[in-house]
């Protein structure tokens, strides 16, 4: 079995587990073997979650961002503009994915080693978990169906709203009613709008506060990048994204933040669909493969002062130094999984991190006689998230 300096191999009642702390064997397992490093662990819990059965708000800067990026991405995914609207689906979402990122930790619940637990009832001793993912399976049903079900109305009525949307999009593409692939066809589209939100919002609004940190840590930083701004955009108007070419420094910051700061520790677990065998070590199928993502952006021999934040590393005549390894590989996954996401991601962090340097000058607070409080960033959950201390 795997036990080498980058790769970890561990059994955990009875479930192997791969740990890949090296961008080499990540991109050898599961970027060069795809084919077979694709599939996602089965977990019963998930099964329990996505049954279809019906079934405070607080100013400030996290609630902002959270605000921001997902009125983007409901926008994206719906086309709603109603204020009030998208923060209801906010709300709901980002509860699901708190319990989502906390249950789906593998070995989190026996049943996810002893499938059987999944029919007992949930009146028996220990069952509790099952009266917890129904709560969790109810949250999941608001979240698909009705937001796609207005959707659906809206195009019947002939309205598509002022944005363009991945549901009108999708529901164009659908065949008739009377088609028996129809209802199929339709739950992927529903399933595909709903997990924009799941599967981006918490790690796009976990690089923004990291970002938002080293802007107030790192004065120099915020200054040199102010200066860049007022040279190419000028006072007359804010940063768009066609100006990221002519904003090295501006991009560089936001390429460092993905790699100072792994939104996703260890990544999401991919699992083998055969037995395969890997530089003299054979990996049984089924093993849960995670890669190491904190381990290979702050890898010493790849990144000079790893633990510093030092936006000139993706500089290179100024221009971005495309020799580096791309933190997007530990935001965004490997192989066939990357998300699809990603380029929608990395705009969003872009403009905010220009719109934020152009119109404002980030510090640390202070206390009542004027000394800086010291920040600390700290995991809002374990696994995606942030949040200032």
């Amino acid at each position: 079995m795997p036990s080498s300096g980058d790769m970890i191999y561990l059994k955990a009642l009875g479930q192997g587990i791969l740990v890949l702390g090296s961008r080499r064997r990540a991109v050898d397992l599961l970027d060069k073997r795809a084919t077979i490093y694709s599939d996602r662990p089965v977990q019963p819990m998930i099964a329990m979650l996505t049954s279809s059965s019906p079934p405070r708000y607080v100013e400030g800067l996290p609630d902002h961002k959270i605000s921001l990026f997902g009125t983007a991405i409901m926008r994206t995914a719906y086309g709603f503009d109603d204020i009030r609207q998208n923060e209801s689906l906010i709300h709901n979402a980002e509860k699901l994915i708190l319990e989502l990122f906390e249950a789906a930790t593998p070995g989190r619940y026996l049943v996810d080693y002893f499938p059987i637990l999944q029919y007992v009832p949930s009146w028996l001793p220990g069952a509790g978990f099952k009266k917890r993912f129904n709560d969790m399976a109810h949250l999941n049903f608001k979240i698909r169906f009705p937001p796609f079900e207005e959707a659906k109305c809206d195009m019947e009525d002939g309205r598509k709203g002022n944005h363009p949307s991945m549901a009108h999009s999708l529901i164009e593409r659908l065949p008739e009613e009377s088609d028996p692939n129809r209802k199929d066809m339709e739950e992927i589209a529903r399933n595909v709008c709903a997990v924009a939100y799941i599967a981006g919002a918490e790690t796009t609004v976990s690089s923004a506060t990291a970002l938002v940190y080293v802007l107030a840590s790192y004065p120099e930083v915020q200054t040199r990048a102010q200066a860049e701004i007022d040279k190419v955009v000028g006072s007359d108007r804010l940063p768009v994204v066609s100006d990221r070419e002519e904003l090295p420094y501006v991009h560089a910051i936001v390429k460092e933040v993905s790699r100072w700061h792994s939104v996703i520790p260890l990544g999401v677990a991919h699992a083998n669909t055969e037995d395969d065998e890997y530089d003299g070590y054979f990996i049984p199928k089924g093993t849960f493969i995670f890669q190491n993502n904190w381990a290979i952006m702050h890898d010493p021999d790849i990144f000079d002062r790893p633990f510093e934040f030092i936006p000139e590393r993706y500089i290179k005549d100024g221009k971005i130094d495309l020799s580096l390894p791309d933190p997007d590989i530990a935001a965004f996954g490997h192989g066939r999984r990357i998300c699809p996401g990603r380029h929608f991601s990395n705009d969003a962090l872009f403009l905010l991190a220009a719109s934020l340097l152009a119109t404002y000058n980030i510090a640390a607070p202070k206390d009542k006689e004027g000394n800086l409080v010291p920040m600390k960033l700290e995991p809002k959950n374990p696994f995606a998230s942030a949040r200032f201390v």
